[in-house]
């Protein structure tokens, strides 16, 4: 006779600057949502925070915006995941949408002139943030199936520590 290990539900934490992100509610094994500060990253599971480190980028524009001007406070965050064991970015977007930044944006013609970041530069980025950090990088193509990914993670994540 074999023993299947039950496992727990979990539930998932959303920082509190988290703008417009995801809503998780009791689903399968998903108890829900509590929205918390977190130091690092804009989603965890209760008891894997030291863990699991998930950053969400909505838009190449967002990206860029962390690798422009608000780079100093991106790296820092960049560099406090560090110790997590699973940490990932999210992105909302293909790939082909980062690459051809800024065309296809909601940028204005007479703004994208200006704009002194290209897509190429940020894929660099995100590719030396796999390769010297340990970062997942997840091309999800929209909202939707981003959300599908991390609940997807997440319930694998609660698998594998519960």
């Amino acid at each position: 006779m074999t023993m299947t290990k039950k496992v727990p539900n979990f539930t998932v934490i959303k920082d509190t600057r988290e703008q417009e992100g995801y809503h998780f509610s009791k689903y399968d094994k998903c108890e829900g949502m509590i929205v918390q500060k977190l130091d690092t990253g804009d989603y965890t599971i209760v008891g894997l925070e030291e863990k699991v480190c998930i950053e969400r980028k909505a838009s190449p524009e967002e990206l860029a915006a962390n690798l422009g001007q608000k780079k100093h406070a991106f790296m820092n965050e960049i560099e406090r995941m560090r110790p997590f064991k699973h940490k990932f970015i999210l992105l909302e977007f293909t790939l082909k949408d980062l690459v051809e930044f800024p065309d296809n944006t909601r940028i204005p013609e007479s703004q994208k002139k200006k704009v002194r970041i290209s897509g190429k530069y940020m894929l660099k980025m995100l590719m030396e943030f796999q390769l010297q950090r340990d970062i997942h990088i997840v091309f999800c193509g929209d909202k939707y199936n981003a959300f599908l990914t991390l609940s997807s993670l997440f319930k694998r994540l609660n698998e594998m520590y519960n």
